[in-house]
């Protein structure tokens, strides 16, 4: 009994010993305390004569005996800038300057300046494809100007700036105001990018009675959605928005205004669902989008009037959709994910054409059906 006891209290003692080795080696023999490391929870990328110019908001907590994580009496973060030929490298000196040991883990948006040229996504994201552990899901979105504009913002909330800036980018793009983007989805979409783009609001457009740290919705606007193809960059207003999200599948909510009987009646739209065919007819490639969406009407409408409406709501999306399709992929641009279809169906022909798909895209050929489901 005493043997099987001094036995298992070895095993017990190695079992403890191999636990702490692993900590000490996953730390690799260093520990980092709290105040030495800056938590990154935004960053903005702008060129500059040197290559780029980054700009970090580092979260900057309440002082102790605080009741909360966030200091809501003033700005809940601090902003370094620096710069470098690369990305890494300047964010390497933005270490150096603030004194800390920048950490990557809690990195929420990157936001590029209006000037930055995505080409090759990947050499540019190079820094986070290292070892940095940024989140795959971290959004990334486009500044009407500079970046750094958005990464200076000063707000006074129960959240940090980048906190309120995703959340104003995930209901946006939830109503189909935008559409969305994020590390994972900018590596792995074939074709063209698509990503919100924000707008600082100057002081002239706010109230000048507000308080010296405004609100996010006081400070920064969706203005639109940014399509970068290798020719350039193009802006999606708005009001095409729906269109683009219903077309490419990403569209969650949304709202259409629709004439019955002389009436303006504003549908809800929810419950969106895709599905895409392509075919080769006649020498063209044929791609034909099946879309089904509810529609909840802001009137009381007997069966008769909305089956009318079903029909007009219809009719009007079938329109804009084939229209901003046809128009999109006929100047080469692809944010529907048309490309991928083609490159699984016909992997000869985008083989033939991959260095070339504007030429590809320009001859498919459109059919949009939408079934509108009125409740």
């Amino acid at each position: 009994m005493k043997k099987h006891y001094k036995h298992s209290a070895r095993t017990v003692y190695l079992l403890v010993t191999a636990v702490m080795c692993c900590i000490l080696l996953s730390a690799r023999g260093r520990s980092i305390s709290i105040d030495r490391r800056g938590i990154v929870h935004a960053m903005g990328i702008d060129t500059c004569e040197k290559g780029y110019r980054v700009s970090i908001q580092i979260f900057q907590p309440a002082g102790s005996g605080s009741d909360t994580a966030v200091d809501v009496t003033g700005a809940n973060v601090a902003v370094a800038v620096s710069e470098g030929k690369t990305v890494s490298e300047a964010l390497s000196a933005a270490g150096s300057s603030t004194g800390k040991e920048l950490f990557f883990g809690h990195l929420q948006l990157i936001c590029l300046g209006s000037d930055i040229r995505l080409d090759d996504p990947r050499e540019l994201f190079a820094f986070a494809l290292g070892g940095r552990n940024i989140s795959p899901s971290a959004d990334i979105c486009m500044a009407q100007g500079k970046a750094e504009e958005l990464m200076q913002l000063k707000l006074t909330e129960d959240e940090t700036s980048a906190e309120a800036l995703s959340s104003l980018i995930k209901t946006s793009a939830e109503y189909s105001r935008t559409i969305g983007c994020d590390l994972k989805s900018l590596f792995s979409d074939e074709g063209s990018i698509a990503m919100p783009v924000l707008e600082v609001i100057s002081e002239s457009d706010t109230d000048s009675s507000s308080a010296d740290s405004p609100t996010i919705s006081q400070s920064v606007k969706v203005a639109g959605t940014a399509v970068i193809t290798h020719e350039g960059k193009s802006i999606l207003p708005e009001d095409a928005t729906l269109f683009a999200a219903l077309l490419s599948g990403k569209a969650e909510k949304g709202s259409i205004v629709t004439i019955l009987d002389g009436i303006s009646i504003t549908s809800e739209l929810d419950n969106c669902r895709r599905k895409r065919t392509i075919s080769a007819e006649n020498g063209r490639l044929m791609l034909t989008t099946n879309i089904i969406v509810s529609a909840r009407p802001d009137h009381e409408l007997d069966p008769d009037q909305s089956n009318k409406l079903s029909t007009a709501v219809s009719n009007a999306l079938v329109y804009d959709c084939t229209y901003l399709q046809t128009e999109m992929l006929r100047n080469g641009t692809d944010i529907f994910g048309t490309s991928l279809l083609i490159k699984q169906r016909f992997p000869k022909l985008w083989l033939k054409y991959q260095n070339t798909p504007e030429i590809l895209l320009s001859a498919v050929d459109v059919i949009v059906n939408i079934t509108v489901k009125v409740v």
